[in-house]
């Protein structure tokens, strides 16, 4: 039996604003896959500790990964505030559904840590 390593993140989908999860496993040294992403609640998401999760690495996304289940984007971008939300990929002109700052994407995800809503 082989034991995979899986981590869970919070996310916010970038059109609604509502919670969600991703699944993180691992996928090598040092790198990280999404592979699975359904709705939460943000109560559950806080009882499971789900904000409160750390990975650092290389992140990508699975060829199974099904998306944001509010708007179907199959990807995900870290705002400067520390926070994942959904990407569609079409502009890298994007709103933070965390903190509402605009911006443009750049670089690569190394690290994801969660945080509070603040």
């Amino acid at each position: 039996m082989t034991l995979r390593h899986i981590v869970i993140a919070t996310m916010r989908c970038a059109k609604t604003s509502r919670w969600a999860a991703i699944r993180f496993e691992r996928a090598g040294d040092n790198a990280w896959a999404a592979t699975w992403c359904f709705a939460i609640k943000e109560v559950s998401a806080r009882r499971e500790g789900y904000e409160t999760t750390r990975m650092d690495g290389r992140f990508g996304v699975s060829s199974e990964y099904p998306g944001c289940p509010e708007c179907g984007a199959k990807q995900f971008f870290l705002c400067s505030c520390g926070k994942l939300a959904c990407w569609t990929g079409e502009s890298k002109q994007v709103t933070c559904p965390w903190c509402q700052q605009s911006g443009e994407l750049s670089g690569e995800i190394s690290s994801i840590a969660g945080g509070s809503d603040t």
